[in-house]
């Protein structure tokens, strides 16, 4: 296949040259083109009008810097990395609300004096998590297995399990969402609706 350039390309190219380099108005550009998708990713997320201007505004700063050094491996996709990088700031600010919110009611909860560990309570939570193992294990994609087991139960880090995998982050985000489906649709088969 012999592939032509047009002057689109050129000029893109040329865009993107200007935007490694610096170039103020070149930066803009990149803002002014992605800033509303990148608020509706990040939105859609956090569900914060603060957060996500918040979020919005150091997706395009991590951008900017990746694209200075170089670390835009596919310049075509620039879309996509830069809503993988929207997506996944999201993703991690809304997991670090959620800890510091358990890590509060933990603090607060060991202000309470424990007048006898609920036996009842501490059966259930280990039936449930018996339950979430064995509908783990009966996936039948070995990989749906292993990245929900590391990442929900042994809570293993995202990069980590990235490397073991040769995973981009994106991809291992599209993994993990239709691992997740196929886990809640295996879960409402065999005991209906949580």
């Amino acid at each position: 296949m012999n592939l032509v350039r047009t002057n689109k390309d050129d000029d893109w190219l040329d865009w993107l040259r200007r935007v490694m380099a610096g170039d103020a108005d070149a930066e803009t550009e990149l803002v002014e083109r992605y800033k509303d998708g990148i608020a509706i990713i990040v939105g859609r997320v956090v569900r914060d009008d603060a957060v996500t201007d918040d979020l919005s505004q150091e997706t395009f700063r991590i951008v900017l810097e990746k694209i200075r050094r170089g670390e835009v491996r596919d310049p075509e996709r620039l879309s996509g990395f830069i809503c993988g990088v929207a997506e996944n700031l999201a993703l991690d600010y809304v997991r670090r609300m959620r800890r510091k919110v358990n890590q509060e009611e933990i603090g607060e909860a060991e202000q309470i004096r424990d007048p006898q560990a609920d036996q009842c309570a501490a059966l259930l939570q280990k039936e449930r998590a018996a339950i979430v193992r064995q509908v783990i294990d009966e996936l039948k994609v070995e990989r749906d297995r292993e990245v929900l087991f590391r990442y929900y139960i042994a809570e293993e880090d995202k990069e980590q399990i990235c490397a073991d995998l040769k995973l981009s982050s994106r991809q291992f985000n599209s993994v993990r969402f239709r691992a997740l489906n196929r886990y809640r649709e295996l879960y409402i088969k065999r005991f209906g609706e949580p």
